[in-house]
């Protein structure tokens, strides 16, 4: 029974098949930069032969640095060196060191030296100069903020002196930067007659795979023809053909040569023995070779490391080594970078990279199709930096064979992109590595959260991925009061405006603008009064605009720190058509929502007319987000008079028929009856809220009428007029205490004296 193939999404580690087993990261260093062990062979002492590789990997690179990285001492010296990854003569990703003992030791003009690439392909020049025979300073120089920098660091020919044993070691010791301080592993001294590793493997299917070898004597004549080194592969694995044979050091005999060494394939057992003793080696041996896995029984071959066991008449070690991985046809698909940041309601917002990467060469199929789905609350804007249309077939990258195009947008709603795989990764060195960059997307304003792609399509792979966190570009808060119907110029809250990081009000060189826009049957009074409360944005001026119930702000600039501004001063007519409840402020503006809700005014725009199909847009309000500073507590429909009935000498008085309760009785002194104001103004409809004591005066707040009384003086004040009654206000038990006649009238309420049953009666008409 054969194995299908099949594609899954998941998300995957990529792991680094190393010399001799797995090797994971050996030292966490400071923040963004580790050393990573990649290969660790192991050898013998006193010989000259290749160590292991390791990685310096720095996230991101950012400062000049420089590191002294060394092997144990200095009877280790070093013969062949490479820095990065030569890619061609010149050096431009690395270079490589022959001859690296000839060097002379410090050397001050550093003439040893070439150029290294982030992984965007942002140039890192780095000079090495030698300080010993075992060790060298390595020095890094960029010119600017850099990503994320990976150096691979091989030694390819080094003398291990005698008597070394155990894991050899790179020490970096850091001078200055982010090279900073630790150690890596690069090879491991081996016990016993013979020593086994793993030079090169490879992660394939069913169809097998190659893997190179080494086996190494500890000392000279370990290898003969009577004993025999054998190398199991687990059930359901078989070796093939022996090829690619070869003497790296040492001689056997006089005259041997690699034909002399027998390799005999038993199934899943690997025998390796001399042809005959006078081919003993006079000094110790070394060889490689590439030896075949065959997949014979899919059933019984487990995925994952292959672990062949080291076996035989040989004291051999290890006792087992990975000789590769294997894996079903599979691929995965993840975001890149899923904290992205973009801003609810503008078009053009950057997104995460994509990344599809195959398990196994293979997994990704010639006219295979991968979809991918924005939610509701986006639309696709660019893709490899193109805008998109319904006629874009464009390649978006290759590797290793495979091509990934996209051929265009899917749907009624064009929310899907639709890729198309082209060529084979099969037979190639690697799988395939794909990545989509330079994506944006057009946004719907007021919807926040995580930005959530589906991924389909007839290549196989499926689920969701995170693209971006989608955001307001700014907070908005605010204070409330309470106004009337029917009444003007009410104080309404202030409404402070935040924005989430510096430029994200994007002012479009001055000519576009925030919008406060309030429902229908509420007007700006008055301008209000536009401040900045910090940051560096500046306003420039400020317009009451569609019948004054639009205020607009604009600004001279974008901000270079985050801003805040605060909207004061803010005062409501309210007309009888409004209902009950809150008064929802919205905020807009097109310095704030850069999506066009009109498909001609956005072909008008010469930048993107390229954009042809008017389904792109979305429907719906156009605000970032709304906040209310009032609530509106007298309805329309419902409104009443108010009557409060007040009698001498009691606690008790009505409102409208009801009820309550003072705490000062009203009383007669010189021919005047005083009230105490506080309950007239709750009788009347003022709220607590608005009435208000300083320890000096008494200010009361009802609809667009301030009254202020002042205790011992015989003026109040309405809206700041001074009225002069012929009785001073006075405090008793606590309470200010008014001729009623005067607080009445202060308030625009009608009076009524009942001399026979001592009660005073006042009515306000409903406003």
């Amino acid at each position: 029974m054969v194995k299908s193939k099949w594609i899954s999404f998941v998300l995957v580690f990529a792991m680094l098949v190393t010399m001799f087993v797995p090797m994971g990261m050996t030292k966490a260093l400071a923040t963004g930069t580790s050393y990573t062990s990649l290969t660790v062979p192991s050898i013998s002492d006193d010989s000259t032969t290749k160590l292991g590789t390791f990685m310096i990997d720095i996230d991101p690179y950012a400062t000049q640095s420089e590191a002294l990285i060394e092997l144990p001492n200095t009877d280790y010296k070093i013969y062949d060196l490479v820095i990065g990854n030569p890619t061609d003569s010149n050096g431009t990703n690395g270079r490589e060191y022959t001859n690296f003992d000839k060097i002379p030791n410090n050397v001050s003009d550093a003439v040893y030296n070439g150029t290294l690439n982030d992984n965007e392909g942002n140039p890192i020049s780095f000079s090495l100069v030698k300080t010993s025979s075992n060790g060298f300073k390595l020095s890094l120089t960029s010119s600017g903020t850099n990503k994320e920098l990976k150096i691979p660091v091989s030694f390819k020919s080094v003398n291990v002196p005698s008597g070394a044993s155990g894991d050899i070691k790179a020490t970096i010791t850091n001078i200055s930067g982010q090279l900073t301080s630790g150690s890596v592993v690069v090879a491991t001294i081996g016990s016993g007659d013979i020593t086994v590793s793993a030079i090169d493997t490879n992660t394939f299917s069913d169809a097998g795979g190659p893997v190179e070898l080494r086996i190494a004597e500890s000392t000279s004549g370990k290898l003969n023809a009577k004993d025999q080194l054998k190398l199991e592969l687990p059930d359901g694995f078989e070796w093939g053909t022996v090829t690619d044979k070869k003497i790296v050091y040492g001689t056997l005999g006089s005259s041997g040569d690699i034909s002399n060494v027998v390799f005999a394939v038993d199934g899943d057992t690997l025998k390796i023995n001399l042809a005959d003793d006078k081919y003993k080696s006079t000094d110790k041996v070394s060889i490689d070779f590439v030896a075949s896995i065959n997949v014979t029984d899919t059933d019984k071959a487990k995925y994952g490391d292959i672990i062949a066991k080291v076996k035989g008449d040989y004291t051999a070690t290890p006792s087992e080594i990975t000789v590769g991985t294997y894996g079903d046809y599979s691929a995965t698909v993840k975001a890149v970078d899923s904290s992205t940041v973009a801003y609810a309601g503008q078009n053009d917002q950057g997104v995460s990279d994509i990344e599809i990467k195959e398990a196994i060469q293979g997994s990704l199929i010639e006219g295979r199709t991968i979809l991918i789905t924005l939610p509701s609350n986006a639309r696709w804007f660019k893709i490899d930096d193109t805008v998109v249309d319904k006629e874009k077939n464009n390649k978006v990258d290759d590797d290793n064979g495979v091509e990934l195009d996209f051929v265009g947008l899917q749907g009624t709603d064009n929310r899907t992109a639709k890729f198309q795989i082209k060529g084979d990764s099969t037979g190639k060195d690697k799988p395939a590595d794909l990545k989509i960059e330079n994506i944006s997307v057009a946004l719907d304003s007021g919807t926040t959260g995580d930005l959530v792609a589906t991924v389909s399509g007839s290549a196989g792979l499926s689920g969701d991925i995170t693209l971006a966190k989608v955001v307001n570009p700014v907070t908005v808060t605010a204070d409330k009061t309470n106004v009337k119907l029917g009444v003007s110029a009410q104080a309404a809250g202030d409404i402070t405006i935040s924005e989430y990081k510096d430029g994200a009000i994007d002012t479009n060189d001055g000519s576009s603008p925030v919008v406060l826009d309030l429902p229908d049957g509420v007007k700006f009074a008055a301008k209000p009064t536009v401040t900045v409360t910090s940051g560096d944005i500046e306003v420039d001026h400020v317009s009451l605009t569609n019948d004054d119930n639009t205020l607009e702000i604009y600004f001279k600039d974008d901000s270079n720190t985050a801003s805040t501004i605060k909207v004061s001063g803010i005062k409501y007519d309210v007309d009888r058509t409004v209902g009950e409840g809150d008064i929802q402020v919205k905020v807009a503006g097109e310095a704030l929502i850069t999506v066009p809700d009109d498909l001609d005014n956005y072909q008008s725009d010469s930048n993107y007319n390229t954009w042809k199909y008017a389904d792109v847009w979305f429907s719906g309000d156009n605000y970032v987000a709304k906040v209310a500073n009032a609530t509106v507590v007298t309805p329309a429909p419902n409104a009443t008079n108010q009557t409060a009935v007040f009698t001498i000498n009691s606690t008790t008085y009505t409102v409208n028929g009801v009820q309550n309760t003072l705490d000062s009785a009203p009383y007669v002194k010189n021919g005047r009856t005083y009230l105490p104001t506080r309950y007239v103004a709750y009788a009347l409809g003022v709220s607590s809220d608005n009435v208000l004591w300083d320890g000096t005066k008494a200010t009361f707040i009802l609809g667009n009428r301030v009254v202020q009384v002042t205790p011992g003086s015989t003026t109040l004040t309405i809206n700041g007029a001074p009225v002069t009654m012929d009785a001073p206000a006075e405090i008793v038990n606590g309470r200010v205490m008014v001729p009623f006649r005067w607080i009445a009238q202060a308030f625009g309420a009608q009076v009524q004296w009942d001399a026979t049953n001592q009660t005073v009666t006042m009515t306000l008409q409903a406003q």
